[in-house]
């Protein structure tokens, strides 16, 4: 194990723990008010991608080379959790029923399928995050003109989640600088 994981344990375990509470403020908060209406499958939902996210965090600590590569990974885990988090809450363009939204769900499944077959190396995650970003925007204008025409578009929304996948491509071609020196 590296010293990096046995410096940050407690903070793993702080981490997952801070999970754990995020899916218990429902329950609490259902006690106090009728706005909070959870079923057992929202319970769920929050629950696998919750641990997802931590899972994402666990391979960031044990995968990543240096603090670049762990932020790299890091910063795609939680941007997945947000992209299936917002589009199952609200939905990212239109409501969350908008069969578009579903776009932006499978490109972070694709991201993950092939950060897998590259095992997270940073010289081909910065492509696949790179790829990620300008296809935030593609979904978009492809919204824009063919799936929701006369819509209007949450281009905040979109370059939000662009700067995280950008952002997450840039700490991997850090990485893969470092790695090179």
């Amino acid at each position: 194990m590296s010293d990096v994981v046995k410096a940050l344990n407690g903070w793993r375990i702080a981490g997952w723990g801070a999970l754990a509470a995020l899916l218990i403020l429902p329950a609490i908060a259902m006690r106090f008010t009728p706005e909070v209406d959870w079923t057992a499958s929202d319970f769920l939902f929050a629950g696998i991608i919750l641990a997802v996210l931590g899972i994402g965090g666990e391979i960031a600590l044990r995968v990543g080379r240096n603090a670049p590569h762990r932020s790299g990974i890091g910063i795609a885990a939680l941007g997945g959790f947000l992209t299936v988090w917002i589009n199952g809450a609200v939905g990212m363009l239109g409501s969350e029923d908008e069969p578009t939204n579903l776009v932006f769900i499978a490109l972070v499944g694709v991201a993950i399928f092939a950060s897998l077959i590259v095992w997270f190396r940073p010289s081909s995650m910065r492509w696949i995050m790179a790829a990620l970003s300008a296809g935030q925007f593609a979904v978009g204008i492809a919204a824009g003109l063919w799936t929701m025409p006369g819509h209007s578009l949450e281009w905040g929304v979109l370059t939000f989640f662009a700067l995280i996948w950008g952002s997450s491509a840039a700490c991997f071609h850090a990485a893969n600088q470092r790695a090179r020196k």
